[in-house]
């Protein structure tokens, strides 16, 4: 995985050369106030495994989470019924998904 970089959106030589380094493979994070707004990526990143396509998906996963809350079992449950598909039971559920505690 590349190295990562933080460039402000309001800074056109740091986005310019933030474009640049995302050509040469770098992921690029575009930063406002101190929080993460998007990503620079590469248009041609390197292939990837199985395992580490899962693995980048669990991280946005998670950030997302962090960022706006993660849905509950319930909200999973809600889902599956909505579906008609049975319950596979909660630690099922948590093997596969990002499951946040109902509080």
């Amino acid at each position: 995985m590349s190295a990562a970089f933080e460039v402000s959106p309001d800074d056109p030589h740091g986005v310019a050369e933030a474009i640049r380094q995302a050509a040469e493979g770098a992921t690029v994070h575009v930063v406002r106030d101190g929080r993460a707004i998007a990503d620079i990526v590469p248009a041609h990143p390197a292939p990837q495994t199985a395992a580490e396509r899962d693995e980048r998906g669990r991280a946005i996963e998670r950030r997302m989470a962090e960022r706006f809350g993660g849905p509950t079992l319930a909200d999973f449950q809600r889902i599956y019924d909505s579906q008609g598909w049975g319950w596979p039971g909660d630690d099922a559920v948590r093997r596969t998904h990002l499951a946040a505690d109902a509080s």
